[in-house]
């Protein structure tokens, strides 16, 4: 199961999720970075905030009302986090983002318009509102709220 779900998450669709909101952001803490595959790399999470691209909610109203979303939220971080700083690492020596103390900063990002697969483009389509969630919070809330044990 391990090998099926690092193949299906992997560095290719996470440097392309990051390069997308890095497009949208000046900057962002490597924390905080660390915290975007674990949602936006879940089918089920995804789904839901495609569903509900319209409405306007809070995270405490999302992990109430959708409460099996984020019950593994916790594993699917500790999961992901290799798959997370690889990605950066990547993209760093590929000279796509700067990586200076705690920021990831962005240089010249081009993604646009290309064809990166339907999963992809689900993904995509859901960043806006998913960065207009967890805008609302410090990097610390975030890792409150979702409950994150190191």
């Amino acid at each position: 199961m391990k090998e099926i779900y690092y193949v299906y998450n992997n560095e290719a669709i996470s440097s392309c999720i990051f390069l997308s909101i890095l497009n949208r952001v000046e900057n962002i803490e490597i924390a905080r970075a660390c915290l975007i595959l674990p949602f936006l790399l879940d089918d089920r999470t995804v789904s839901y905030l495609t569903k509900n691209k319209e409405q306007s909610f809070s995270l405490e109203e999302i992990i109430k009302q959708q409460s099996h979303l984020f019950i593994s939220f916790n594993k699917r971080y500790l999961s992901l986090l290799p798959v997370s700083i690889n990605s950066l690492i990547l993209l760093n020596k590929a000279n796509k983002i700067i990586i200076k103390k705690e920021l990831i900063y962005r240089k010249h990002i081009n993604i646009e318009n290309q064809n990166l697969g339907i999963r992809y483009n689900k993904i995509e389509d859901i960043i806006p509102k998913f960065l207009s969630i967890i805008d609302n919070y410090s990097t610390n809330d975030l890792y409150k709220i979702l409950k994150i044990q190191l």
